[in-house]
């Protein structure tokens, strides 16, 4: 994740959401049409290209093994002229991605986050907001919010601490999923299902298995202390200090980390203890905004 060290107190950060109704023209009321109009129409639509892309998301979702192109022209009767460049496209957006070092085609993880994104990103900026800058404001340190996309984990939040200089990151800004902080949480604690998956991905794109496997270990001793304490592998002088986020659900939403600034003019052993109190104050705030419950 990219940092920065500011001298002013800045308030929280969230990736942006414009208020559609706030602006909203009045609606002119008409006439509805009926159901079997609605049916009828429904009946005329076509779409060509996004026929194939979405049959060629349901072939390659029933199949165990990735595979080329010329078998996904075979299996939809289609040509592979047809294909290619629909495939291409999946392939940009993420949807679709190539076995390493070869030419055969599997879908990615992008569909499964999708659809087990239980919290749209405004609701949980919203519930996290005024507990982070209570949390900033009261340990004296920044604060970020942090969610899993994409193999990676983004930044959908932060705030800056009161004091005239302190260290933050970038809303936007992403990190890699088995170094950071907020990562490694949220793996370990992600569901049988999903860990396999990101498993998956990580050995395809070469990844460290081994490091992978020590962090899925993690799991018992993070639900056990509700918190991960680490240096930060980016930043010398920073101890990042994490602790997961759960949707009504009960599954990990989100992380919110603390990078700790050791400062020359504080006990700083005593201030972190109480960081950490405040941070798991904060998490179960949200948590509970959120309508998890505690068992």
């Amino acid at each position: 994740m990219q940092h920065k060290k500011t001298g002013q107190r800045d308030s929280i950060n969230t990736i942006g959401f414009q208020d559609i109704e706030r602006h909203a023209m009045p609606r002119r009321k008409t006439e509805q049409p009926s159901a079997r109009a609605k049916a009828t129409r429904r009946k005329t639509y076509s779409a060509p290209a996004l026929e194939k892309g979405l049959d060629i998301i349901e072939l390659l979702a029933k199949e165990p093994e990735a595979i080329s192109l010329k078998e996904i022209a075979e299996r939809l009767q289609r040509s592979v002229g047809e294909i290619f460049r629909m495939l291409a496209v999946l392939e940009q957006r993420g949807f679709v991605r190539t076995q390493q070092g070869t030419e055969r085609y599997q879908l990615s993880m992008k569909l499964f986050q999708l659809a087990h994104w239980h919290l749209p990103v405004n609701v949980l900026t919203r519930a996290a907001a005024e507990p982070m800058r209570r949390l900033a404001l009261q340990s004296g340190q920044s604060c970020h919010l942090a969610i899993h996309s994409d193999s990676k984990m983004v930044a959908i939040a932060q705030q800056s601490s009161y004091r005239d200089r302190n260290f933050s990151i970038k809303v936007g800004a992403e990190a890699p999923i088995l170094t950071s902080c907020s990562g490694r949480i949220f793996f370990a604690l992600s569901d049988d299902a999903a860990r396999e998956t990101l498993l998956t991905n990580i050995a395809q794109d070469g990844g460290d298995i081994a490091l992978a496997k020590k962090i899925s270990g993690l799991e018992k001793q993070i639900r056990a202390s509700k918190i991960l304490e680490m240096p930060s592998n980016q930043i010398e002088g920073i101890t990042d200090v994490g602790a997961p986020i759960f949707s009504h659900s009960g599954t990990i939403s989100a992380a919110l980390v603390v990078p700790f600034l050791y400062r020359k003019d504080q006990d700083n052993k005593t201030r972190l203890e109480e960081t950490r109190r405040l941070l798991l104050e904060t998490v179960r705030e949200i948590s509970m905004e959120l309508g998890y419950e505690e068992l």
